[in-house]
């Protein structure tokens, strides 16, 4: 068999398969038309009021799904920051025991060799920093916690001061993480903490920094939980 007459035969079969196609499409949608036609008008305005309260009760499930959605969005946006609030409390909770590094604006206060300090003078001036609103203190690197103990020590030859038993030694570098000014401006008030320890000949030399880096307790306070009697 030729091409051309190969091709003549295709075209053939493809156009009787369109004809059929079309066919059957005209028919149904002449049914559809008679279908139409043969209603009552009474039947028609009922097929039509179906269908307009299908389409509202449509629109009012569209509504009510929009509203749950809508509703879930919003607590879903509600869990996320209690989360992260409750996640920032932990944190500073964690921060008030000296669990995690802190870092941050601050001062320094540097009290040299000669100065006769006492441990209470630290405990001051701990204090004193506490209330200006330090959020983490170091005295040589010891963080300063609640269960902190800064003692004065004595031997055969002199005292020393010890912070949870280490003998601390001289310079004694305190470092406080907060606003600096306000840190400063509460240990240089007339009358304050500074001019106590001047009249005793003790000079403490504050700095105000930028970002000082604060690390964590060696010895972390350890929570205690009991088992709630039944």
């Amino acid at each position: 068999m030729s091409k051309s007459k190969y091709w003549q035969i295709s075209v053939t079969l493809v156009l009787f398969v369109l004809g059929i196609f079309l066919s059957l499409q005209f028919k149904t949608q002449q049914d559809i038309l008679e279908s139409l036609a043969s209603q009552k008008p009474q039947d028609l305005v009922a097929m039509w009021k179906s269908l307009n309260e299908k389409r509202t009760k449509l629109q009012n499930e569209i509504r009510v799904l929009a509203e749950q959605h809508r509703v879930i969005v919003e607590q879903a946006s509600q869990g996320e920051a209690h989360y992260h609030n409750m996640q920032n409390d932990i944190n500073k909770m964690l921060l008030i025991n000296g669990r995690l590094p802190a870092q941050g604006p601050g001062i320094s206060v540097s009290i040299a060799g000669e100065s006769p300090v006492l441990a209470v003078d630290l405990i001051d001036l701990i204090n004193e920093l506490w209330a200006s609103g330090a959020e983490a203190i170091t005295i040589n690197e010891h963080r300063i916690v609640a269960t902190t103990a800064i003692t004065q020590v004595e031997d055969s030859y002199s005292y020393y001061i010890a912070i949870d038993g280490d003998r601390i030694y001289y310079p004694i570098i305190i470092s406080a993480i907060g606003d600096k000014n306000s840190l400063e401006k509460g240990l240089t008030f007339p009358g304050g903490i500074i001019d106590n320890l001047n009249s005793f000949s003790i000079f403490p030399k504050i700095t105000k920094w930028d970002e000082i880096t604060i690390p964590a307790t060696k010895h972390p306070l350890k929570l205690q939980y009991s088992k709630m009697k039944e």
